[in-house]
C-alpha cells in the first residue's frame, strides 16, 4: 500500500515535448542555442508543451529585432518555426509539427492497454481532413527558406486566390505596398489556387518568379511592361539570381522559368513541407458565354500604370501615346 501511493502520482505527471519535423537547415541552425531546444539536421525538440515552445521562439526574435533588426540572419527562418508553433496552439494543425507525450513507466500488472494512441487519431483525423492554413504555412515557409538565402527579397502577405478571375490566368502576382501593418507597407504574392494542381517543384518555381519581382522592385528595376505581363532580360537576370532559367515566349518575354537542380536541392525540405500541403486545388472561373462585341473602332491601351484609355485606330496610328504620370507608352491592351 505504501509503496503504490508514492509510485502512483509520480506516473500521473506526464512530461511534454514538442517536436519539430521537416525542417530546413536554416530553421536547425536558428533554433540551435535557444534554451530548451534539442537540434538535429532536420528536427528539433523543446522540453515543454507548445505554448511555451512558442514563447521561447518569439523571446528570441523579438532579442534579434531589437538588437540587430528584422533582416538579421536567422530571424526569417525563425518566422516560418514560430507560424508553426502559433498555428498549433491555436488549435490548427500542421503535418510538420508533432506533440510526443512521454509518461513514467508503469508495470506491467497495472498498466492500462488502449486501442489507439491519441497521436494515432489525431493523426487518421489530418489525412481526412483540409485547411487553408496548412496551405499559407508551406508557402510562408517556403518563402522564408528563400529570404534565407537572398536577404534582399522582402517580407510579404501571401495569399492564396483566383488566377482566373481576369482576362489574362496567372499563376501568381508581385504588387508592391498592397498591406498596411502598423506603419509598415508590405508586399502582396498572390498563389493562384488554380496553379495548386501542377507539381510542387512548379509551384515552388512560381514563388522564386515571384520574388525575383520582389527583388525588382527593392531594387528599383523596371522589369516588366503592359501592365506587368512583358517580362525583359532584366527579370530574366533576377530570376537566374534566385535559381531559376528563364526562356522567351513572343507574348510574354522572358516569363517561363524552370527550376534548376541545384536549385531544388537547396531547398529540398522546404519543397517537402509544401508538397504535402498541395492536397487541393481550385477551379477555375466559370464564363458566362462569349464576350460582347464592340461595334466602335476605339481601341483599349494601358500603360504601366496602369491606366487605360480608348483611342481610335487612325489617331493610334499618328505615333505614340505617353503617360503623364510613368512616362511609359500607351500600348494595345490585347
Amino acid at each position: 500500500m505504501t509503496t503504490d501511493s508514492l509510485t502512483v502520482p509520480v506516473a500521473a505527471k506526464p512530461a511534454t515535448t514538442t517536436k519539430l519535423t521537416g525542417l530546413t537547415n536554416h530553421n536547425t541552425t536558428a533554433l540551435s542555442g535557444i534554451t530548451g531546444w534539442t537540434v538535429s539536421k532536420t528536427t528539433a525538440v523543446y522540453n515543454g508543451a507548445p505554448t511555451a515552445a512558442l514563447g521561447s521562439v518569439q523571446n528570441r526574435m523579438d532579442h534579434i529585432r531589437a538588437t540587430e533588426g528584422g533582416r538579421a540572419t536567422g530571424y526569417a527562418s525563425l518566422i516560418a518555426v514560430r507560424n508553426k508553433l502559433k498555428e498549433l496552439s491555436t488549435g490548427g494543425s500542421h503535418p510538420a509539427v508533432q506533440v510526443t507525450i512521454k509518461r513514467a513507466k508503469k508495470k506491467p500488472a497495472t498498466t492500462t492497454t488502449r486501442t489507439g494512441s491519441p497521436m494515432a487519431r489525431m493523426t487518421r483525423k489530418r489525412q481526412t481532413e483540409y485547411t487553408t492554413a496548412e496551405l499559407v504555412s508551406a508557402l510562408e515557409t517556403s518563402w522564408a527558406a528563400i529570404r534565407a538565402n537572398h536577404t534582399e527579397v522582402p517580407a510579404v502577405v501571401i495569399i492564396v486566390g483566383s488566377g482566373t478571375a481576369t482576362k489574362h490566368a496567372k499563376y501568381g502576382h508581385f504588387a508592391p505596398t498592397r498591406w498596411q501593418h502598423g506603419e509598415q507597407r508590405l508586399a502582396e504574392v498572390l498563389i493562384s489556387g488554380e496553379g495548386l494542381k501542377r507539381p510542387v517543384e512548379e509551384v515552388f518555381t512560381t514563388l522564386l518568379h515571384e520574388a525575383a519581382h520582389a527583388l525588382a522592385d527593392v531594387r528599383d528595376i523596371k522589369d516588366t511592361s503592359r501592365q506587368g505581363r512583358w517580362h525583359n532580360q532584366k527579370f530574366a537576370a533576377l530570376a537566374g539570381e534566385l535559381g531559376l532559367d528563364a526562356t522567351k515566349d513572343p507574348k510574354i518575354g522572358w516569363s517561363p522559368c524552370t527550376l534548376r537542380k541545384e536549385t531544388a536541392t537547396t531547398y529540398k525540405g522546404a519543397i517537402a513541407e509544401l508538397k504535402n500541403a498541395l492536397i487541393a486545388y481550385r477551379h477555375p472561373e466559370m464564363t458566362g458565354g462569349p464576350a460582347k462585341k464592340n461595334n466602335n473602332n476605339a481601341i483599349a491601351c494601358a500603360c504601366s500604370c496602369p491606366r487605360r484609355i480608348r483611342v481610335a485606330k487612325a489617331v493610334l496610328e499618328l505615333g505614340e501615346i505617353t503617360c503623364g504620370v510613368c512616362d511609359s507608352t500607351f500600348e494595345p491592351d490585347e
